[in-house]
């Protein structure tokens, strides 16, 4: 698995061209499911997931399903968030839990009505109805940013950046 990535927020017509000019075939049509997840209409089409945040532009690139998200570091009024957090969850990094959750809805195909409420992360561990979730997490740090990888099972990530 690939993680493409640059210093700016790319729009998604930039994004693919620098991923075409990294050497990833990109010529495949563009669909999105009834969520809103892009991904090629080609069965040997490349299966990615694309993610932004605050000058952070991110997309992991593979042969396997993949959520990816990332937040920057930043201080903010995280206190209407938190409040909605059982007391286990006060207690972890916050940005950890909350790339581990949105990462795992992407990975899912999910929406965030649909399933945040449903999420519980804790020990490192992210779990859906009580439950350990069926997935690989990854946490990675990058340019001021925490970033979650989620795929079925463990892979090797390779970070290529800047596009």
């Amino acid at each position: 698995m690939k993680i493409y990535y640059a210093e700016r927020t790319l729009c998604r017509e930039e994004l693919f061209a620098a991923l075409a000019r990294a050497g990833l075939d990109c010529d495949f049509p563009l669909l999105a499911t009834g969520n809103g997840k892009p991904y090629f209409a080609a069965p040997e089409a490349p299966k990615f997931n694309l993610t932004h945040t605050e000058g952070l532009t991110a997309v992991a690139v593979g042969d396997c399903e993949v959520g990816l998200d990332a937040e920057r570091r930043t201080p903010r009024a995280l206190h209407a968030l938190i409040k909605k957090l059982s007391p286990r969850e006060r207690e972890e990094d916050f940005f950890k839990l909350w790339t581990a959750k949105e990462s795992y809805i992407k990975f899912c195909g999910g929406t965030l009505a649909s399933m945040l409420k449903h999420l519980a992360y804790f020990g490192g561990t992210l779990y859906e109805n009580g439950v350990p979730v069926h997935a690989a997490l990854r946490h990675f740090e990058l340019c001021g940013c925490t970033l979650c990888l989620c795929t079925q099972s463990p892979v090797e990530t390779e970070f290529v950046g800047t596009l």
